[in-house]
């Protein structure tokens, strides 16, 4: 009984190792395709140009972020209250913007990657007012 459990495991071990020479190769493509970087700077595809624009975003929001605090760690009470009211507010100004940004594209490919680079813009805006009142308290 153990030889038969030995043999069956082995028999499986090559046929999956068999398998794997006979197939083609494309998983290995598409595993080299992800790992690599598109040009951001010029775009090529629908799928480039939404990593380029989620990569934008994402650096965006996260720079927001850390002059947001920076600037809440500066204020009253009662300037945080509105500060925190306005940010809500701002958050959902840009998401309408881009909402009808992208909706000219609506049901095509480019209006994804218009709505993240959307958001990016509009958030690499709200990082300048956001700077210039950290700057505007620090005096």
């Amino acid at each position: 009984m153990k030889n038969n459990t030995i043999w069956a495991t082995f028999t499986a071990s090559l046929l999956l190792l068999a398998a794997g020479f006979w197939l083609p190769s494309k998983a290995s493509n598409i595993s080299r395709k992800i790992a690599q970087q598109p040009n951001c700077k010029s775009p090529q595809t629908t799928l480039d140009m939404n990593m380029c624009s989620s990569q934008e975003f994402k650096a965006a929001d996260t720079k927001l972020n850390q002059v947001y605090q920076q600037l809440r760690g500066k204020l009253s009470s009662k300037q945080k209250q509105r500060l925190t009211v306005a940010q809500r507010t701002w958050i959902e100004f840009r998401d309408k913007t881009c909402d009808y940004e992208a909706g000219m594209f609506e049901g095509g490919t480019l209006a994804a990657p218009i709505y993240v680079y959307c958001r990016a813009r509009v958030t690499q805006q709200r990082i300048k007012d956001l700077e210039d009142y950290l700057k505007e308290v620090n005096l």
